[in-house]
């Protein structure tokens, strides 16, 4: 799985445990992000996020977003969207059409005594 830079955690609140991060791209509910820092180390979905107590669906670059996170963050560190690799779709070979042969009867006579 493939990782981007989208963020970096700049206030984590601990009662609420809620990071505060400030997007250097584009995130979305429903994206898993992986939050990395000298002690921090995990990944997650996200399953809502707020802006301003306001939520959204998205963010862009240059918002600041408050998401809930399962484990303790600290300012500076980095986050990062997981980015599932599709793997390439094989290509079945193409079936040959075959022509339906017919099988002509024999006329039979019948012989005359």
């Amino acid at each position: 799985m493939a990782e981007n830079e989208v963020g970096k955690i700049t206030h984590f609140f601990t009662k609420i445990s809620v990071g505060v991060i400030k997007l250097s791209s584009t995130l979305k509910e429903g994206d898993t992000i992986h939050i990395k820092g000298a002690t921090s180390d995990f990944k997650q979905k996200i399953k809502s996020m707020q802006i301003e107590h306001d939520k959204v669906k998205e963010a862009k670059k240059g918002q600041s977003i408050g998401i809930k996170v399962k484990d303790h963050v600290r300012e500076g560190d980095l986050v990062y969207k997981v980015v599932e690799e599709k793997a390439p779709k094989k290509k079945t070979p193409a079936k040959k059409k075959t022509k339906k042969k017919t099988v002509k009867k024999k006329k039979t006579r019948k012989k005359k005594k």
